[in-house]
């Protein structure tokens, strides 16, 4: 009789005591063990955060430096076309000048007059469909970086005071 009280207070004690060994691990997480572990997860999206932004601030840069590479590419094509444009109307300019030189009545100057401004016409259509020919690339858009993650908040140290007191011992009496 003794000997299945005994079984069955060594039974009670077993699952107790596993009871209480399992629970242990997740019941006591104290608030320093949560700040690790909160502090792990947010080293862990900053260096997400890190690589994110930097693949995009690489990426933005290869394509800022394209950019560059095909606007220094078509700078020649523009410069030779305005070139063309400034002779054009030089010639123009220079084609009035002899004719109002010349001119003796109104109707040769009108006609000096209608002959640079078609010839001025003529140049800027020039230019323009040059202009056109020309492709120039889009500028890229600088990215948007991601919001950096926020730190988790430290917990408050226990003071020691409030220790104390809940195992102070009484008052010395006389």
């Amino acid at each position: 009789m003794k000997r299945s009280h005994l079984m069955k207070a060594a039974i009670g004690v077993a699952i107790v005591g596993s009871l209480l060994a399992s629970s242990t691990v997740a019941s006591f997480a104290t608030p320093q063990s949560d700040y690790k572990a909160a502090m792990e997860a947010y080293k862990a999206s900053v260096a997400a955060w890190k690589s994110t932004n930097q693949a995009a601030l690489t990426s933005y840069k290869a394509a800022m430096a394209d950019y560059k590479a095909k606007a220094e590419a078509a700078a020649p094509a523009r410069k030779a076309a305005n070139e063309a444009f400034k002779s054009a109307l030089d010639s123009a300019k220079a084609a009035y000048t002899a004719a109002v030189a010349s001119a003796k009545t109104a109707a040769d100057k009108t006609a000096a007059v209608d002959a640079r401004k078609a010839a001025v016409a003529a140049a800027t259509a020039t230019r323009d469909a040059a202009l056109k020919a020309i492709a120039l690339p889009t500028k890229p858009v600088k990215p948007v970086l991601a919001p950096k993650p926020v730190a988790p908040v430290k917990p408050a140290k226990v003071e020691k005071v409030a220790k104390e007191a809940t195992t102070a011992s009484p008052a010395p009496t006389k």
